[in-house]
């Protein structure tokens, strides 16, 4: 994003001082004898020499570089809390890999507790969700241990009790059935769970 600032910035200067950039392309032998403007001073000038229209060029230069880096540091400040928007959701998932659909692990109960939880404080550009406007790792560490503590509480269930040897009903046959597919790390899956994972603006996520 800083590079697009730099090359947007670049274009704002490029338009506004066409005179200097045309200056900048010529060679200095071609600029001798010209007048344009003083360095350093109100008014013009004229270029004496080569070497003259040399160090006019590398100042023109430095100056056009310095309103270029002004500019696009204003964008960026100006980006400022929706770059940390981005960088919040991207260590979101780098943190919590229980969040993350078709991974290890992965926590659909957990993942679907969370994005209701946090809806209100959904950033969303263009209908898509960016990232959160407050840190939500508080909110994600309580859910988790909410789970946790109410699976350790919930006994599991007991397996059916088997009949004695010679009492079995002989059992049915049922007809064939299709193959049901699996939905682990399926794609309907990730459609589902959009509103955390693949919506935040970037084409992917390393891991």
């Amino acid at each position: 994003m800083s590079k697009a600032y730099q090359a947007q910035a670049f274009e704002e200067v490029r338009t506004s001082h066409p005179q200097y950039f045309a200056a900048l392309e010529k060679h200095p032998r071609l600029l001798v004898g010209q007048q344009v403007p003083a360095i350093g001073k109100e008014g013009m000038e004229t270029l004496k020499d080569s070497k003259d229209a040399a160090e006019w060029q590398e100042a023109v230069r430095s100056i056009l570089v310095q309103e270029v880096k002004a500019k696009a540091q204003e964008q960026i400040d100006a980006s400022k809390d929706y770059l940390e928007t981005i960088h919040a959701a991207v260590d979101l998932f780098k943190t919590n890999k229980d969040l993350i659909p078709g991974a290890q692990g992965f926590d659909r109960e957990l993942a679907d507790s969370f994005a209701t939880m946090a809806k209100p404080y959904e950033v969303r550009v263009d209908g898509k969700l960016h990232g959160y406007s407050i840190p939500v790792q508080p909110i994600i560490d309580s859910l988790r241990g909410q789970l946790q503590s109410r699976r350790a509480a919930t006994p599991a269930a007991p397996p059916p009790a088997e009949a004695p040897a010679g009492t079995r009903p002989p059992a049915a046959v049922e007809p064939p059935q299709a193959a049901i597919p699996s939905k682990a790390g399926s794609s309907a899956e990730k459609e589902d769970f959009s509103t955390l994972f693949g919506t935040i603006g970037l084409p992917h996520i390393q891991i």
